[in-house]
């Protein structure tokens, strides 16, 4: 019955996940002091660690006018800091195709799985935003002593990656979304991502949650988290 539940939303463009009782002592253990949040939306994931973490200052990144004011306006009585801009390998003023879902909005072309598998999430329109990068910005957060790092860029993890090494290679964990099918035209998939961040010292320690293709079984996406070894 779950999983007729979960095809039907689907179905719909709506993806709803098992909900699980959360014991998340080895997130709470960690000593984290900051959260860098890349890909806010409307701060769904702001809420959810501030929640896990109440001690830990949250710095979100979300480029869509329309979505980065409902990010400021959901996170206002948060420990919340955000930047109206998307990070990538360069600097730059670029168009992102927006879906008629925000969460599917992408710097990168939609492919034809996505659009097929999640109903609801066709492009809407363009807007042009502003590109930096995490290295280059980290010069403004200040001390973020034990930090994490979460990507959900809809494809565009490896830039965010190659324009935030020096960054990351201080980062306690990264946690972000790998794809195991193109998702998004010419995206790195999980291989490419487990490599770049294995050469910045991080050890891949498994899945918080994936999602499966309805049509036939197999695995989309995931949320991956990774170690850094060398801490």
């Amino acid at each position: 019955m779950i999983k007729f539940i979960q095809d039907l939303f689907l179905s719909a463009g709506i993806i709803l996940k098992k909900v699980r009782p959360e014991n998340n002592t080895w997130l709470t253990s960690r000593g984290i002091n900051t959260i860098i949040d890349v890909g806010a939306n409307t701060g769904q994931f702001a809420e959810r660690f501030s929640k896990i973490l109440p001690d830990a200052k949250v710095i979100s990144f979300e480029p869509i006018k329309g979505v980065y004011d409902e990010l400021v306006k959901n996170t206002a009585n948060l420990n919340v800091k955000t930047y109206n801009c998307a990070l990538g390998d360069k600097d730059e003023a670029v168009e992102i195709n927006i879906s008629k879902h925000s969460p599917s909005s992408s710097l990168l072309e939609m492919a034809n799985l996505h659009t097929k598998v999640f109903a609801g999430t066709e492009f809407e329109k363009k807007e042009r935003i502003t590109v930096k990068t995490l290295d280059g910005i980290a010069l403004e957060l200040g001390n973020l002593g034990k930090f994490i790092v979460k990507l959900d860029v809809q494809g565009f993890e490896d830039r965010v990656i190659l324009g935030g090494k020096e960054t990351l290679k201080k980062a306690d964990l990264v946690i972000l979304e790998t794809s195991f099918q193109e998702l998004y035209v010419g995206q790195m998939l999980f291989n490419g991502i487990y490599d770049l961040l294995n050469e910045l010292g991080f050890e891949f320690r498994g899945n918080l949650s994936q999602a499966l293709n309805p049509k036939d079984g197999s695995i989309l996406y995931a949320d991956s988290v990774f170690a850094n070894t060398r801490l």
